[in-house]
């Protein structure tokens, strides 16, 4: 059958229509791959920062102005990239990236100096912190719409692959080979994977989105269908007769949107403030509640293994059961784990409320991503997500003086805790206002798929 012969059919129908195969299976395994690298990459500093400090000949406080550069890069780039892919295509800017992500890498292994490894961090941190979001749209936009919360957490897991990446290196690589030994794993990984981002296909939904009669569409068609499918007509709406930059801010900030973004942002704000007041759980197991290190190595691998389970599985249950009952549950649940650690610090059970945790607390984090790639048309689809993560970043920041306060201040573990639980349940709170919105995404039950 020819292409004049071929059945019409609309974006959406052709590719909500599709079963899961191996083109979905490729996308999903390689975009999780590289949110491993970002997992990876943009912790690296942390793990290595005592040995750093002593070679370069300065304190172990001074590497905070390096950690300070990497996140004013991640807040910068936040904004400016995700716009920058949904105009020049998700796979160029994301080669971008990791390009600039390798070379960033590859500097700091020559570097004597804190300044330019200062500079370095802050390219890493500009190039990094773009890629989870425009990884999520392409992901999310390939699957077929009863698939697309699982794609879009299962890649955001990725992130927690990267982590465990940072403990193997830490265990095997970091004694015999020192802090450049883990810089030369930052540059050979997005080296390795440059090639296949280059052949990466766009969003079948992005490319009818920025120009329906782009040729490329019938080709990317072609290859999404199994074998022996009847080939399709694909036909896309006209795009709008407005500039690209207003119809993208029309498609996040417009009259009938800007409720919803500033409910998402304040999701991602209070998760992301969790997350960086959280950086200081290690020292206060060990400061506060005296354990000793054996007993804080169990509690972070269960942290880690159990938030790598709650990333893999939420989107599963959003897929069926939608994000207002999974989203606001995941939340309050997580807030209540928290909680829990401090009320059971020193216990037998305090594993138990640290897993609990981990799977709602990285559940709650990786869906986020996916309710936001669900709230944005797929021409706007990386700038809405990227800009919730960055509304997360721009909180985070001030986020560290949890520590010094909690600690100055002389709390216990009930107090600390509790405070800790306080952004994770406003995160439920916020879902529960968002989704109750018009226009919210809501399941239809009868296809399992997203409204």
């Amino acid at each position: 059958m020819n292409e004049s012969q071929a059945r019409p059919v609309d974006v959406d129908s052709f590719l909500d229509g599709l079963k899961f195969n191996r083109f979905h299976l490729m996308v999903l395994i390689l975009c999780t791959l590289l949110t491993a690298i970002d997992g990876y990459e943009l912790y690296v500093v942390g793990w290595v920062l005592p040995d750093l400090a002593k070679d370069l000949g300065v304190p172990p406080t001074a590497i905070t102005s390096a950690m300070v550069a990497q996140q004013v890069g991640m807040l910068v780039g936040a904004f400016f990239i995700p716009p920058l892919a949904d105009r020049i295509g998700r796979p160029r800017a994301l080669l971008l990236c990791y390009a600039g992500m390798m070379l960033s890498a590859l500097a700091i292994l020559f570097t004597h100096s804190l300044s330019y490894f200062m500079a370095c961090r802050f390219l890493a941190g500009f190039c990094g912190t773009a890629m989870v979001p425009i990884l999520v749209s392409i992901a999310s936009e390939t699957a077929p719409r009863r698939l697309r919360s699982t794609m879009s957490t299962v890649t955001v897991s990725g992130t927690m692959i990267g982590a465990m990446l940072g403990a193997l290196m830490q265990g095997f690589i970091l004694e015999p080979y020192g802090w450049r030994g883990a810089f030369w794993i930052a540059f050979a990984m997005p080296a390795m994977l440059l090639p296949f981002i280059w052949f990466m296909p766009e969003s079948l939904r992005a490319l009818a989105a920025r120009n329906p009669e782009d040729p490329r569409i019938p080709a990317l068609a072609r290859r999404m269908q199994p074998e022996g499918e009847v080939p399709v007509a694909l036909v896309a709406k006209p795009r709008p007769d407005k500039p690209p930059l207003a119809v993208l801010l029309n498609d996040i900030l417009g009259r009938e949107q800007i409720g919803k973004t500033l409910l998402m942002w304040a999701i991602a704000i209070s998760s992301f403030v969790f997350i960086t007041a959280g950086v200081w759980k290690t020292t206060i197991y060990k400061e506060v509640m005296e354990l000793n290190y054996q007993q804080i190595a169990w509690l972070n691998g269960a942290n880690t293994v159990a938030g790598f389970i709650g990333m893999l599985s939420i989107g599963f249950f959003i897929d069926r059961l939608g994000f207002k009952r999974v989203m606001v549950a995941t939340f309050l649940l997580a807030a209540v784990g928290c909680a829990m650690i401090g009320v059971l610090a020193g216990g037998p059970y305090i594993l138990v409320a640290v897993v609990a945790m981990a799977v709602f607390q990285h559940g709650g984090q990786a869906s986020i991503a996916a309710l936001a790639a669900s709230l944005y048309p797929a021409n706007s689809r990386a700038t809405g997500v990227g800009w919730a993560y960055g509304a997360g970043r721009v909180a985070s920041i001030f986020a560290p003086l949890f520590g010094t306060f909690v600690l100055g201040e002389g709390l216990g573990p009930v107090g600390i805790f509790a405070m800790l639980a306080i952004p994770l349940a406003c995160g439920g709170i916020f879902t529960f206002w968002l989704m109750s919105l018009k226009g919210a995404p809501t399941i239809q039950r009868t296809a399992l798929a997203h409204g």
